[in-house]
């Protein structure tokens, strides 16, 4: 917060600070060693506030700090800020765990960034063009260094009408499919994020998307990505990525998405905020793709918990806002609970919360176009009842009754 005065009017950070006030007394509920990890990722925006809050490195349970800078995949942030920042009182053999932690990561980012050449050039032989979504290009666009993010695997876009050829090209590296989906309809194309690949020597993921983030209903095309894009070549050899605009419009989307249960995504926030954006053009995405509300989220979640400065260019997205509140209300649940919120291991009730949040986070239109999406037939109505080809348009008509026989089977399987 400090230095917002100078870029934002009285009236307009009175207004922030009343929200990031409402959200402090939400987040007083976190774990002292959540709120020790929150600290000293807020050193960056706010270097005196340990020394403010001194009180954050007192009984601390280390084990569990280790744990929450795991799950949160922030330990690179945490690490730097703990060697560079002068922090005391923090254990000798929990700095080098992290050390241990950062190192591992800096071989695992190495390696990806060798794949990820070697992937998308490959793709590029075949004349396919291809986005590195997140990874190295990522970790190097806003860290200024690929070990200062974490990454599992490499996320890469290409166009939905090359798919199945980036699927034998991969398979030619040595590459397997992950999970396989039916496809004796074309609904995989219209209901699928992504195909993920392992390769089983080399232990690297490869997600293959198809679209950006489709459970948030609106989409932009491939093509219209493409002409924006930015150019890489931290794998030596050029590496394309979404323009600046469609980043942000991602990570935002993205994040939302999974109710920032990692902080890691809100860290790369804080840091895509410093960059320099066509804001006319950021803001006609945001409202064109319906992600203003996201933004909101991102940008209010990032001002509580990490003291982020705000430029002046955003303050048409700082309004108040009591839907928004609930929502961020709701997200401190999933970041304090340390789980997956999607993860079929949950408890039936958090996955029911987790699905109400999505609907919460979506505009009537979004929610609208996925319904939509739902109703038409998928490869499970084939397999209740396989058609020839031929016939394949009376799955459409035939859809309800196909579905209600796979619900009462599934009921009847949990009995």
């Amino acid at each position: 917060m400090i230095g917002m005065e100078a870029e934002l009017n009285f009236q307009e950070v009175e207004q922030i600070r009343r929200r990031v006030t409402n959200m402090k007394r939400v987040i007083d509920e976190f774990s002292k060693e959540l709120n020790l990890l929150l600290a000293i990722i807020k050193l960056d925006n706010n270097p005196n506030y340990l020394l403010e809050n001194n009180e954050l490195l007192v009984d601390i349970d280390w084990k569990e700090f280790i744990y929450l800078a795991k799950h949160h995949r922030i330990y690179p942030t945490i690490y730097e800020n703990v060697i560079n920042k002068d922090i005391n009182n923090i254990p000798e053999s929990v700095i080098n765990t992290l050390h241990h932690l950062c190192s591992k990561n800096t071989v695992n980012m190495l390696s990806l960034t060798a794949e990820m050449g070697t992937v998308c050039q490959i793709l590029e032989n075949n004349n396919i063009e291809s986005l590195v979504l997140k990874g190295p290009v990522l970790a190097d666009y806003l860290y200024g260094d690929i070990s200062k993010r974490t990454s599992k695997d490499l996320d890469i876009l290409v166009p939905i009408n090359k798919i199945e050829k980036v699927e034998e090209l991969l398979y030619s590296l040595g590459y397997q499919l992950e999970s396989y989906h039916p496809r004796i309809l074309k609904d995989w194309k219209r209901t699928l994020q992504h195909l993920s690949f392992v390769h089983p020597i080399k232990h690297i993921q490869v997600e293959v998307h198809i679209y950006l983030n489709i459970d948030m209903g609106l989409k932009p095309t491939f093509n219209s990505l493409w002409e924006r894009r930015n150019e890489s070549y931290i794998a030596g050899k050029p590496v394309y990525s979404l323009g600046t605009e469609d980043l942000f419009l991602y990570l935002v989307s993205h994040g939302a998405k999974h109710a920032w249960f990692r902080l890691r995504w809100l860290v790369d926030i804080d840091r895509m905020i410093t960059k320099e954006f066509n804001y006319k053009s950021l803001f006609e995405l945001l409202k064109k793709y319906q992600a203003n509300i996201s933004f909101g989220q991102a940008l209010t979640l990032c001002l509580s918990l990490f003291d982020t400065k705000i430029k002046k260019e955003f303050k048409e997205f700082n309004r108040e806002n009591k839907h928004q509140i609930k929502l961020l209300k709701k997200t401190i649940y999933f970041i304090n609970q340390g789980l997956i919120p999607h993860s079929q291991e949950n408890s039936k009730k958090f996955r029911k919360h987790y699905k109400k949040y999505l609907n919460s986070i979506r505009t009537k239109r979004q929610n609208l176009l996925i319904f939509k999406n739902r109703l038409y037939p998928n490869c499970h109505d084939a397999s209740v009842l396989p058609l020839p080809k031929p016939l394949h348009f009376l799955y459409f008509p035939l859809r309800p009754f196909t579905w209600s026989f796979r619900k009462i089977k599934r009921m009847r399987s949990v009995a």
